[in-house]
């Protein structure tokens, strides 16, 4: 779960980042956060976007749900650091 978090944190933090960036920014494997974005992608946390230039390229965007998800968790950790 920490991990997805922590995807979502990037993905609501830089929408429409591609999965290439990602992988930059987490120092994983393309398939490693492949796993995790199709388990978010089925529990309505982010949408994927082809590109217009590349069919194979997607633009990864938060859900209203994903976006929800990521301010609560940010919310909790501000309250957790406040105490």
């Amino acid at each position: 779960m920490k991990r997805k978090i922590e995807i979502l944190k990037i993905i609501n933090e830089t929408p429409g980042i591609t999965l290439s960036k990602l992988c930059e920014y987490l120092v994983l494997t393309k398939g490693n956060i492949s796993l995790h974005l199709k388990e978010m992608e089925k529990e309505n946390l982010i949408k994927k976007y082809k590109t217009k230039n590349d069919k194979k390229v997607f633009k990864l965007h938060p859900t209203r749900k994903g976006k929800d998800l990521y301010l609560n968790t940010k919310l909790k950790e501000i309250k957790n650091s406040s105490s």
